[in-house]
């Protein structure tokens, strides 16, 4: 699982992200026609990322209370700049499906993070714990 965490998921994105940069830069300097798209979703993610810091530096009470809010504030705002740039059309059907799609890769983001940390957190903890049981030994 480790592995998988650390490993293959944020390989996995790096790749993909750095293949559709190179394919869009290939596109532009060819003279090919490229969509907007790319570009507005990669400003976009930058600006979420900005979103997570400044919330970063509060102080929240749980990690549920940091999900909520943070994920609040995400969906809102996404979803205004989904309908200006028109990713979604303002009609029930796709907010809803805007708003599943939202719910599915938010959560899976959160749900990654939090298992990382926690992985970390019990491979700290282990050490620490074989760090005293070494140091007790010695005394």
């Amino acid at each position: 699982m480790k592995q998988f965490l650390f490993v293959r998921i944020p390989s996995t994105c790096i790749c993909f992200t750095g293949i559709m940069i190179s394919s869009l830069v290939i596109n532009l300097l060819s003279g090919w026609p490229v969509s907007p798209f790319p570009f507005q979703v990669l400003g976009w993610i930058v600006v979420c990322q900005v979103i997570d810091w400044l919330l970063c530096h509060l102080d929240f009470k749980s990690w549920l209370q940091y999900y909520l809010v943070e994920s609040s504030i995400l969906y809102v705002a996404t979803l205004a700049v989904a309908l200006v740039f028109h990713w979604t059309a303002a009609t029930v059907p796709s907010i809803v499906l805007f708003s599943i799609l939202f719910l599915a890769v938010d959560s899976f983001v959160f749900w990654y993070f939090y298992r990382r940390q926690r992985l970390l957190a019990q491979e700290l903890n282990q050490l620490l714990q074989a760090q005293q049981k070494d140091s007790r030994m010695d005394a």
